[in-house]
């Protein structure tokens, strides 16, 4: 695969849903045309992107980007050019001249650590400044949170969901209960929770692994028709899942944690949503047919 390194000069399609992007990188005296994910990307950034050259029917050659790493502007130009790209709202391209030219190099550090010099700067004021700075932090938060979840393998598409329900929070609850994401984000089950946590390091014996493991059951049960699930055949499809013995699955369903009772009113809880679902669906079927 090769790399390319450049600035973000123009973005011409992205598809908000999956983040799928066509985006003219300007890598030096080239501007190539590049292909990929890019849910977080704005006009004025710097990347570098790796890929490989394709011939596309229509569009000619394009670069098709498999994954990218974001990088600081560095020089006067680089930070004038993404300070006026439209990244920071309320920065025109005249405005980030003249931060730039008071600040030079130091136009980031003294953004994050000294906001209330950019009223230096003539037509920013201290409210302005303010606003400036709390938008800077939250793009290098989100930098910094992509690059925090894709070492676990997470795809940039659905870190961008993780960060957007969590926030700074993302750090702790990941290493503390990644089984969360089964709950709070959409697209995301057990198995794919699992695989996260795998890479994190959680132990398979984990108490968050169990409780989520059982839970994932009871719902695959719903969808088979079933409204519980016998202790017996519980147990030995958690173990089958988890890949535990079965005494250190039964206290979680004879602990106040998790008892027999509360598994078969979760499936019922479940059966009766879907079939709510169900009605609603076929109600709406006859309506448009009315």
């Amino acid at each position: 695969m090769e790399k390319l390194a450049g600035y973000v000069e123009h973005i011409i399609y992205r598809n908000t849903d999956n983040g799928y992007t066509v985006l003219n990188l300007v890598s030096g005296e080239d501007e190539i045309t590049c292909v990929g994910i890019f849910s977080t990307i704005a006009e004025g950034e710097n990347i570098e992107a790796t890929g490989d050259y394709t011939d596309h029917p229509t569009y000619g050659t394009q670069f098709k980007v498999v994954s990218f790493e974001e990088k600081a502007p560095e020089d006067q130009e680089a930070i004038e050019r993404y300070l006026g790209s439209g990244a920071i709202k309320g920065i025109g391209l005249a405005m980030a001249a003249r931060i730039v030219r008071r600040f030079k190099e130091d136009t980031f550090r003294i953004i994050e650590e000294e906001p209330e010099r950019l009223v230096e700067v003539k037509g920013i004021s201290e409210r302005k400044a303010m606003e400036i700075a709390s938008q800077v932090n939250e793009k290098r938060d989100l930098r910094q949170a992509m690059i925090f979840l894709q070492q676990f393998g997470i795809t940039m598409n659905l870190a961008v969901k993780i960060y957007n329900k969590y926030g700074q929070e993302v750090y702790g609850i990941l290493k503390e209960n990644p089984y969360r994401l089964a709950d709070d984000i959409e697209g995301v089950g057990f198995r794919t929770a699992d695989e996260i946590a795998a890479r994190i390091g959680i132990h398979t014996d984990s108490d968050y692994r169990i409780r989520s493991g059982l839970f994932y059951i009871l719902q695959q049960a719903v969808a088979e028709g079933h409204i519980y699930l016998p202790e017996e055949l519980l147990l030995r499809r958690a173990k089958v899942l988890l890949g535990i013995e079965i005494e250190d699955i039964e206290k979680y369903i004879n602990s106040r944690g998790y008892t027999k009772k509360e598994a078969e009113n979760t499936a019922m809880e479940l059966y009766e949503r879907d079939c709510m679902r169900f009605y609603q669906i076929l109600d709406e079927a006859i309506g448009e047919h009315d």
